[in-house]
């Protein structure tokens, strides 16, 4: 007994041509077979791809088929900038005078930014000073003895090696 092998043992044709899609090559056709195409395919071309049903029979595509294009041709708008008016002179010069302008508010504006940032260093070492000054001064009493050592001590001449004249005093 033979196994079955599919749809391989039977040689049939594509897929498109078994749901009744005919595959056509136009240019090959003689004038006949064009004409007898066209009466059987010719309404369900002119739906579906006018382009080729027009360029079958010979007759220009109507503009209701044409493509438009995508790219707008005509102007944005119709305004001319003053700057075209003008010589090539006198544009020049402008040109000249707004660079001028243009460099004359930069440097306004970083000696405004440098003298910020100045001010913004003066206002940081008072900042630190005041810091480093609060660390060194502190409450004390003023009835007490106090953080002086008087000169005449043994301490005070062992520590900064003051030798007196014995016989002076």
């Amino acid at each position: 007994m033979k196994k079955y092998k599919g749809s391989r043992s039977i040689k049939s044709p594509s897929r498109k041509r078994n749901l009744g899609e005919k595959k056509v090559n136009l240019n090959s056709l003689g004038k006949a077979k064009r004409i007898e195409f066209l009466n059987e395919w010719g309404p369900f071309m002119k739906i579906h791809d006018p382009v080729k049903y027009y360029c079958m029979t010979g007759r220009p595509l109507p503009k209701k088929y044409q493509e438009k294009p995508k790219v707008q041709i005509t102007p944005v708008n119709a305004y001319v900038p003053p700057q075209s008016k003008l010589s090539k002179e006198e544009l020049d010069a402008q040109l000249k005078k707004e660079a001028e302008e243009k460099k004359a508010k930069e440097e306004k504006a970083f000696k405004k930014q440098q003298e910020k940032m100045m001010e913004q260093q003066r206002l940081e070492y008072n900042r630190r000073t005041a810091q480093k000054q609060q660390r060194l001064v502190h409450w004390c009493d003023a009835n007490g003895p106090g953080n002086w050592k008087s000169i005449h001590s043994d301490e005070f001449e062992n520590k900064y090696g003051a030798k007196k004249n014995k016989s002076y005093y």
